[in-house]
């Protein structure tokens, strides 16, 4: 009988570890997807029925992320991107629908050589949302006034801020955060960069 015992209290044991060991595992599954993957956490768990259906998605994003094979550019390859951005800083001031156009497609560009399918808008912030979810609230807010742009239905500030928010993205893409080509233009291109630090600045004060 005392064997008898002590296997019931083993079993008991069990049966009250197990439910322990898997709400463990969930909270420390949540903190790694919340710490992951930041607002954008918030924001899905707000935008599905449940949590639980929010975390099964982000985990989902995390695999399919994992078999893209994503790269690292070239230090070649960043150099010409940084470039062809500071490019399209320097046209934003004469025709700012434009520049924004083409920011819009130097990062689908950039994405595509790091591996990215970029097959679709929201796939695509999906995809990103997994190492690069600190930029995507500017980035979602950008890709809006591009749509409103091509209808010509954005204002030149709304275009300086969509340009700023870009460019958080491009230098994140690029693996070396924000891309500060404004810091010291040449002499031709003061005027631009003066535009653009304006819009920075008003971000900055919003």
């Amino acid at each position: 009988m005392p064997g008898a015992t002590i296997t019931a209290i083993f079993v008991i044991l069990i049966l009250i570890l197990i439910p322990i060991a898997v709400l463990v595992g969930q909270a420390t599954r949540r903190r790694g997807l919340q710490q992951r993957f930041g607002p954008e956490y918030d924001k899905l768990v707000a935008d599905r029925p449940s949590r639980r259906k929010a975390e099964a998605e982000l985990a989902g994003r995390q695999r399919r992320v994992r078999k893209l094979g994503l790269r690292d550019l070239t230090d070649e390859g960043r150099r010409t991107y940084e470039t062809r951005w500071t490019e399209i800083q320097e046209r934003f001031v004469d025709d700012p629908a434009d520049a924004i156009g083409d920011a819009q497609a130097l990062i689908e560009s950039v994405m595509r050589e790091r591996g990215y399918p970029v097959s679709g808008y929201e796939q695509t912030v999906a995809d990103l949302s997994v190492a690069h979810a600190r930029t995507l609230g500017r980035f979602r807010s950008a890709h809006e006034v591009s749509e409103r742009a091509a209808a010509g239905q954005a204002t030149t500030e709304e275009l300086r801020v969509a340009l700023l928010g870009y460019r958080e993205l491009v230098g994140d893409l690029l693996g070396g955060g924000v891309i500060d080509v404004v810091a010291a233009p040449p002499a031709a291109d003061r005027t631009t960069a003066r535009a653009v630090k304006a819009g920075e600045e008003h971000v900055g004060a919003a």
